[in-house]
């Protein structure tokens, strides 16, 4: 069994659905479990402990995906700018799994960011 195959597991076990309606601002508590996308990105690198640790601003943030796209809201424009910087570590296990045409990163108050899933030239190949 591939990691692949052991994601698409844990997909098929626990079945994939937003709940709408409970993305508020009390959900967003720090450490309260992490939502499937963060602990897929997590599971993909889980042998690999020097992208594990890069990831670490991850932690703080809340994933969701709603048709094609995968939303990433952060806690402020300082962490928006660490995460943006994982943005080929994240796109990785996404693609790998076919979820979604783009990343949208938010921050609230600020306009948000929206970068494609598949980038021309495979640029984040060669990081």
């Amino acid at each position: 069994g591939s990691a692949l195959g052991k994601i698409k597991g844990l997909f098929a076990s626990e079945g994939f659905r937003h709940p709408h309606g409970q993305v508020g601002r009390t959900t967003r508590l720090r450490g309260l479990g992490m939502d499937r996308l963060r602990r897929l990105v997590f599971s993909f690198y889980r042998e690999d402990p020097e992208i594990e640790a890069e990831l670490e601003p991850l932690r703080d943030c809340r994933m969701s995906r709603s048709w094609g796209t995968i939303r990433v809201e952060c806690v402020d424009a300082g962490h928006l700018e660490e995460v943006s910087a994982l943005l080929s570590h994240l796109r990785r296990p996404l693609v790998a799994m076919g979820l979604g045409r783009q990343i949208v990163l938010r921050v609230p108050g600020r306009p948000q960011r929206c970068y494609p899933m598949h980038i021309p030239f495979h640029s984040d190949m060669f990081t």
